[in-house]
């Protein structure tokens, strides 16, 4: 194969950034990734020049000399410096005519190595100028942007892809003011003399005085209340085991069967005092009324008669301290109250007129034979109601003690005598 028919190869050039060549037919750096610019660039030191882009032309058919077009104006006057020959009836330039050139062949464009540059025609092609230079040319002057504030250190910058979390920043214990305030218990926290609850865990101490929590009261120690410290949230409390719980537990059993037992001996009397609170009082009669003396003419079945008038008198004078008169019943009955009129009668006039009892003992009888006895002192004036309130009674037997208005030729004398039960209730 002929010297003429050797395939063109492509032109070789140096990176401006990085020094490192590179063909014509690449934009980019192989070695950097720099945008090759491909201007006049000086020549090695072998001869060989500097490639630089094919300008657009007519000169299609010849690629080589597009490559001389950016250095002729350089080594225009430089004597030696040849170039391919352009062919003279080469079609205007696309550039020039605004379209692609007429009657142009299309065809790919070849690329010839050209013959080397003289060195004097080469030392005076002006170096080209630093990319960065070059870049700051073609920026149009802006104001100075804003300093960008100072980055967060709990912010760290990582590689894409890869998210890290921050570290924990260790801080020193800062040292806390003291106040004259209540202290608190939980974790002796100093806090204000205003404050009720304290400012670290809530706790509340306005209640607490210095001599510490007031006693329970003893129905909560019994049950258990010792006002011990109380568990945390999520803490598990200590199980309760020992002699003590055991002799609560014992206490606690022991109150409840007292209880019992005294709800069931109580429990008759409880409810017949309440149906005697409420119940519509009836007046019992005696069946018979007996006494130890009597005056002539004035025997004891005058209490009973329902005329104020008619007087019990004992026959003798003095205060007749141990004289009696007794009224009986058919059957069992339960009495309420007793009403004893003293005196002749219960005109205040007439009433006067004999010696009235002042002290009286009440000896209450049941169906059982058990007697109760009750004091009564009277006041002297009018009739007066006696509470008795008791079940089951036989007789009631009433002794005198004491007089009022002893005098020479009076006798103590009693004018009436009442008994007063429940309205349906005949006996208990």
């Amino acid at each position: 194969m002929s010297a003429s028919e050797t395939p063109a190869r492509p032109a070789r050039g140096t990176c401006a950034d990085c020094g490192a060549e590179a063909s014509s037919d690449r934009t980019f750096c192989e070695d950097c990734g720099a945008f090759l610019s491909w201007t006049a660039q000086p020549a090695p030191a072998g001869g060989r020049p500097a490639n630089a882009p094919a300008a657009p032309s007519a000169e299609a058919e010849a690629p080589a000399a597009s490559l001389v077009t950016a250095t002729a104006p350089a080594a225009a006057g430089t004597t030696g410096a040849t170039t391919s020959p352009a062919p003279a009836a080469a079609a205007p330039s696309a550039t020039a005519t605004g379209g692609p050139a007429v009657g142009a062949p299309e065809r790919e464009a070849e690329t010839t190595e050209l013959p080397p540059v003289p060195v004097d025609a080469a030392a005076r092609v002006p170096a080209p100028a630093p990319a960065t230079e070059r870049a700051r040319a073609l920026l149009v002057p802006v104001a100075e942007a804003p300093a960008a504030p100072p980055a967060d250190p709990a912010v760290a910058p990582v590689l894409p892809g890869r998210p890290e979390e921050a570290r924990p920043r260790v801080r020193g214990t800062a040292e806390e003011p003291e106040f004259d305030g209540a202290t608190c218990p939980w974790c002796a926290t100093s806090n204000p003399p205003e404050r009720h609850f304290c400012r670290r865990c809530g706790a509340q101490f306005a209640t607490r005085d210095e001599a510490g929590a007031a006693p329970l009261p003893w129905w909560r120690r019994l049950f258990g209340g010792d006002g011990g410290e109380a568990p945390w949230a999520g803490q598990r409390p200590r199980l309760r085991r020992g002699f003590g719980r055991t002799a609560r537990l014992a206490l606690l059993a022991g109150l409840v069967v007292l209880v019992l037992v005294a709800g069931l001996i109580w429990a008759g009397p409880a409810v017949d005092a309440v149906n005697d609170h409420f119940a519509k009082r009836v007046p019992i009669d005696p069946v018979a009324v007996t006494a130890s003396r009597s005056y002539e003419g004035h025997g004891p079945e005058l209490t009973i008669d329902k005329i104020s008038n008619s007087w019990w008198g004992t026959g003798i004078e003095g205060d007749s301290a141990g004289e009696w008169l007794e009224a009986g019943f058919g059957r069992p009955v339960r009495l309420l109250d007793l009403v004893i009129t003293p005196g002749a009668s219960a005109d205040a006039a007439q009433q006067l007129a004999q010696a009235r009892p002042r002290q009286l003992e009440l000896l209450i009888t049941d169906v059982d034979g058990r007697t109760v006895t009750r004091q009564v002192e009277l006041t002297g004036d009018g009739a007066q109601r006696v509470k008795l309130r008791a079940g089951r009674v036989t007789k009631v037997r009433l002794v005198l003690r004491s007089a009022f208005g002893v005098a020479a030729g009076k006798q103590v004398a009693v004018a009436e005598v009442e008994f007063f039960g429940r309205k349906t209730s005949g006996s208990s």
